[in-house]
Formats: structure tokens, C-alpha cells, sequence
């Protein structure tokens, strides 16, 4: 079973760095992977679209012991032909979590056409359901998308909403939404929900919430698929995965500073030392800036 989360990003580059970094194993379609990069850009700049939206990412994780890291990449792969099929992709595999999963990366423009990439609602069932076609050739367990619903509504539940009212199951859905935005571990998502006085208990294979009015606790799958066990065990390490590429983020836009401003600083003090008489000797303006070393070594440079 693999799962699928959807993205996009104005910095295609710091995408690649990103999931290149962590790579165990890496390929490419339509491109050379080791200069997928610049074959973006190339692209992109063919066309005149470097601005907005630069690539498109899908995050598929599988199933903890299902697939290797090169059985992973493999599908990773043959999806991207899939869903991309005139876009140039990369698709990096990371095992640096219980789930192996591919971060694959679709230059957002056509490299035939110079359209841009669709990502909708349909898109990404279409992803969906070609991913899990691709571990139902390889014997992996899937996801029933007809049979499995999101969100599982009770009668009762039914004939509220029908009557423009809210059930208690609602609301509780609603602070678990809220609650596992951020979560990046069941800690953080547990005390979220205290805050609004759910309660929140576990077993091996299940998990319970219990509404600040209701006398007795609710399973998740009762609430629906996005409820259970397993589901929060995606979300928490999609969020964490995300955490890290935010970081990562941080740390680009601070070097990206810190450059500028060491050239702004390099450029100021040779600004500084225009109209001084080139003939004048190092010593000489050792004196005239009283020991200042350091700008007589950036002038004369």
C-alpha cells in the first residue's frame, strides 16, 4: 500500500537539494538526474515560465517492510511516466524513516508543449489510482478507494447534517483536523486535543477519542479513514518530513542572506576607496588609515 501526498514549489532547485540529500537511491525521467537541475531551468527558460510555480512534488510512502528502497524508487518511476508523461521528473527514494518513500519532483512545464502542470482534486485521484495499480502488479497491498470512505457518517449523523445541524461526531472531527495540522508526533497531537478538552486513547491496532460532552469514547475508523491509527501515523511523518524541508528552506534563505550582505559589505569598502592615488604605497596607507589593514588589502586588491 502507498500512500500519496501532493505539493508544489516556486524554488524547483531547493526542492532537488532537498530530497537529493537524503537519497538512497535517485533516477530521472526525460532528464539526465545528475543535471536535473539545470534541465529545469533550461526548460522553464525555453518557454519564458520561470515565474510562479517551478515544479510540482508527490511524496509516496509505502507500507513499513513492503518494498526496498530500489523496488520503491522502480515504482516511483513508473509512475512519474504515468502522470507525467511529456514532463521532465526526478524521483528520489529515502529510508531514513519507517516507511520507505519517493519524493518525485515534475518540472511544472511541458517540455513538448510549454503548458504548465495541472495539479486539481482529479489529478490527484488520477495518481492515486495509478500508483495503486502499480502495487497491485507487484503483489503489494492497496487501498480500496471505492469501499473506504474519508469520512463515515452514521444515519443519525445523516439525518442532523440533513436537518442543517451539527453532530458531536463533526465537531470532534473538526479539532482532530485542527489538531494533527501541525502535529509531527502523537505527543504534540495529544496535547492539541486537550486544549480542547478531547481525550485521546490507544491500543496496538486502534484509536479512541472521547467528545468533552460524550460519556463514551469513539474509535476512529467509526469517524472515518482519516481518523485511524494508520492515518495518523502518515500525517505525523508527513509533517515531520515537511518540518525538515522548512528547515532546510530556513537554512537556504539565510546563506542566500548572508551572501548578499557579505557583497554588499565587500562592495561598500571598494566603494570607499575609489579616488584614492593607486601610486600611493601600502605603508602610506597604513598611516593615512591609522592601521587599517584590512581596507588598504581591499583596495590594493
Amino acid at each position: 500500500m502507498a500512500t500519496i501526498k501532493l505539493g508544489n514549489t516556486k524554488q524547483a532547485s531547493r526542492a532537488i537539494n532537498y530530497a537529493e540529500k537524503r537519497a538512497v537511491v535517485r533516477s530521472g525521467y526525460n532528464c539526465d538526474v545528475d543535471y536535473a537541475k539545470s534541465s529545469f531551468k533550461a526548460v522553464r527558460g525555453l518557454y519564458g515560465k520561470e515565474e510562479g510555480i517551478q515544479a510540482h512534488l508527490v511524496i509516496q510512502s509505502f507500507k513499513p517492510g513492503e518494498v526496498t528502497p530500489e523496488q520503491a524508487n522502480e515504482i516511483g518511476l513508473e509512475l512519474a511516466k504515468k502522470i507525467a508523461p511529456e514532463h521532465q521528473v526526478t524521483v528520489y527514494t529515502h529510508d531514513d524513516t519507517a516507511h520507505v518513500h519517493n519524493h518525485i519532483v515534475i518540472n511544472s512545464v511541458n517540455q513538448q508543449t510549454g503548458n504548465k502542470y495541472q495539479s486539481n482534486r482529479s489529478q490527484m485521484m488520477l495518481i492515486k489510482e495509478q500508483s495503486n495499480e502499480l502495487c497491485q502488479e507487484r503483489g503489494l497491498s492497496t487501498i480500496d478507494f471505492s469501499k473506504k470512505a474519508e469520512i463515515s457518517y452514521t444515519l443519525a449523523e445523516k439525518a442532523i447534517i440533513n436537518r442543517d445541524g451539527v453532530s458531536w461526531k463533526d465537531e470532534l472531527r473538526e479539532v482532530i483536523e485542527e489538531a494533527k495540522e501541525s502535529a509531527k508526533d502523537k505527543k504534540e497531537f495529544v496535547e492539541k486535543l486537550e486544549t480542547f478538552g478531547v481525550k485521546f486513547k490507544e491500543t496496538n491496532k486502534t484509536v479512541s477519542y472521547l467528545h468533552p460532552e460524550q460519556k463514551k469514547f469513539v474509535r476512529g475508523k467509526t469517524l472515518g479513514s482519516l481518523y485511524d491509527k494508520e492515518a495518523l501515523e502518515n500525517v505525523f511523518e508527513s509533517n515531520r518530513e515537511r518540518s525538515r524541508w522548512d528547515e532546510f528552506d530556513r537554512d537556504s534563505e539565510e546563506r542566500r542572506t548572508r551572501r548578499i550582505e557579505a557583497t554588499k559589505r565587500t562592495a561598500e569598502k571598494e566603494n570607499a576607496g575609489v579616488g584614492r592615488d593607486p601610486s600611493v604605497k601600502k605603508s602610506e596607507n597604513r598611516q593615512i588609515n591609522h592601521g587599517s589593514v584590512r581596507d588598504d588589502y581591499e583596495f590594493e586588491r
